[in-house]
């Protein structure tokens, strides 16, 4: 057993992996510790994020050349930038001199990197360019006889995929390719590139961030989200007993995609609809990526969350809303923008008017957070019909961490 494995079975007890590990029909879920405690959370930053393939953010994020950003992710802190050429990069926020950040705030139009403690300077692509004064002189290095070309900043492993950047802070996971195949292959090359980002938002909830993967089903939709789903035939097939969503576990992803030709939510109408390849069906999805991405693939627009993890029972979801083309800012399509983002973040689009499929969410998430804390919240069942993803996300958890 590994040493994470020990930790693991300390913290959330042997019985309950045991019944994790069953069949779905057998099995019961993550007990509350692994929302409530920290030790776990920190196991997670450890052993989990640092491990994997982790979305960080959106590239829209930094749009222009000289653009960066500072981030956390597993705890570490992170730049974001695009640089001159245009090309997204991520490194360590370390100084290489005395360990100072060198970003502290969203920064436009830079030209390099400048460390606030002693002036170290840096290219936008991480190499050293100046260290002044250091050895006395003006250029700094003409006693030291520093090897320059050792001490840029340190990259971090990153992948840009459309529109969201992924990083693996370790090194060692598996390409990105093999990651995000599942749901390559699931989308049959829908044109994600045709679409723009339309609108960000970043909302904090008080939660552990597991509960988004926890929600991949749609056996709550006719109760949580009863402006949008009216009757429980919008998601169940009576005469068959089966979701019209269908559940499927894909390995780094699992989804839910419709066994109809009808999008999970209507569409706003008039919009241009995301381009398929000549002879492939129209696919609508809505899926995560492992561990901490979702992607909604409707007809017309793409809906995006990243899970920024703050605490074991906070966490900040990164919005993202992209239409095709024109229809993302052009002002023909501004009603159609309206409707459409009014139904996933409310009329108001503020978190607390619980308007919206978003934020209706997250109030479920934290009554949930609440009730973990009770010794009796450590024994849940998982739905066979409806909860084959949260199942096997939460086994697929606690496997990552183990290895």
């Amino acid at each position: 057993m590994t040493v994470a494995a020990e930790a693991i079975e300390r913290i959330l007890g042997k019985a309950a992996l045991d019944e994790l590990r069953k069949p779905i029909t057998q099995a019961c879920g993550l007990p509350g510790a692994a929302y409530t405690s920290e030790d776990f959370f920190k196991l997670e930053q450890k052993n989990l994020f640092a491990r994997t393939w982790m979305c960080l953010a959106f590239a829209s994020d930094v749009p222009q050349p000289g653009d960066a950003i500072p981030l956390m992710a597993a705890g570490i802190p992170i730049i974001l930038v695009r640089d001159r050429a245009g090309a997204i990069r991520v490194f360590h926020n370390v100084c290489r001199h005395r360990a100072a950040m060198m970003v502290t705030e969203p920064c436009s139009n830079l030209k390099q990197f400048a460390c606030p403690y002693h002036a170290w300077a840096y290219d936008l692509d991480g190499r050293l360019k100046s260290i002044p004064f250091f050895d006395g002189t003006k250029n700094g290095n003409e006693r030291a006889g520093l090897d320059m070309s050792e001490l840029g900043l340190v990259p971090v492993r990153t992948a840009v995929w459309h529109h969201w950047v992924f990083i693996n802070l370790d090194g060692k996971a598996a390409p990105f390719d093999e990651h995000v195949r599942p749901l390559e292959d699931l989308i049959q090359g829908a044109d994600l590139g045709a679409t723009r980002i339309a609108h960000r938002e970043d909302w904090e909830w008080r939660g552990n961030w597991k509960m988004q993967n926890d929600n991949w089903e749609t056996y709550h939709h006719v109760w949580v989200h009863k402006n949008v789903f009216t009757k429980i035939t919008d998601d169940l097939d009576l005469a068959t007993g089966e979701p019209i969503a269908e559940p499927i576990p894909l390995g780094t992803v699992v989804t839910l995609k419709r066994r109809g030709d009808q999008d999970f939510y209507p569409a706003a109408g008039q919009l241009p609809l995301i381009p398929f390849p000549e002879g492939k069906k129209r696919v609508r999805c809505t899926s995560v990526v492992f561990p901490n991405m979702t992607l909604t693939l409707q007809s017309d627009h793409l809906a995006s969350v990243i899970a920024d993890p703050i605490a074991a029972d906070r966490t900040v979801s990164k919005m993202g809303f992209f239409f095709v083309g024109d229809a993302a800012s052009a002002p023909e399509f501004a009603e159609q923008r309206k409707k459409t983002l009014a139904r996933w973040l409310g009329e108001t689009g503020k978190m607390r008017d619980y308007g919206g499929i978003r934020s209706q969410d997250m109030k479920i998430w934290e009554q949930q957070q609440i009730a973990r804390q009770s010794p009796v919240a450590d024994k849940v069942v998982f739905s066979p019909v409806w909860e084959k993803n949260v199942h096997h996300f939460q086994r697929m958890l606690v496997d990552v961490m183990s290895a």
